[in-house]
């Protein structure tokens, strides 16, 4: 039990945590858009690097949230049927589709793998004219993935031991917004 209890709090804390320092990237992705609003139309003189840069920010800003999203409980449901099922019920139906998340994330997060050690491998660029080094975008996929794995796990956990007690064994213990 102490080691459950151990990785749901380490999991729901590194998520949290992960989320929290990539929510700043907001911060260098706007810097980036408005440096180049400010290039391109008062100036008239874009760049060649704000545009990919700020793509690649806002993809590893994307794929790294999620695994948060999903402890915040921020990912859509059908919540024509789920929303009218007791909190059981719910978590009977989290436990039945959980397997498709473990395949969908499981499969995406080796794919992945491989698709990044491939990038780093052969020193990945884009194929702009720039050419900036495109490894470190590839690799945030795969984390994003374990992350996630990880949390759909813990979420596994909380419901099976939901169903079996009816009551929250294991809540949530960061703080979520």
């Amino acid at each position: 039990m102490k080691v459950i209890e151990s990785y749901l709090r380490f999991t729901d804390w590194l998520n949290a945590k992960f989320a929290w320092i990539v929510a700043f990237l907001i911060v260098p992705m706007l810097a980036i858009m408005v440096w180049e609003i400010v290039l391109r139309y008062f100036f008239n003189s874009p760049s060649q690097w704000a545009y990919e840069i700020s793509l690649f920010v806002f993809g590893a800003y994307i794929v790294l949230g999620g695994a948060y999203t999903h402890l915040s409980g921020g990912h859509v449901n059908v919540d024509i049927i789920w929303g009218q099922l007791s909190p059981r019920g719910r978590a009977l139906t989290d436990i039945l589709t959980s397997g498709f998340a473990f395949l969908y994330l499981g499969v995406l997060f080796w794919v992945s793998l491989q698709i990044t050690i491939n990038s780093w491998q052969i020193g990945e660029t884009t194929m702009s004219h720039w050419k900036p080094i495109y490894y470190p975008l590839r690799t945030t996929l795969p984390v994003a993935c374990f992350l996630f794995l990880m949390q759909v796990f813990a979420k596994l956990i909380r419901d099976v031991a939901f169903v079996i007690k009816r009551e929250d064994v294991f809540p949530v213990k960061v703080a979520l917004p």
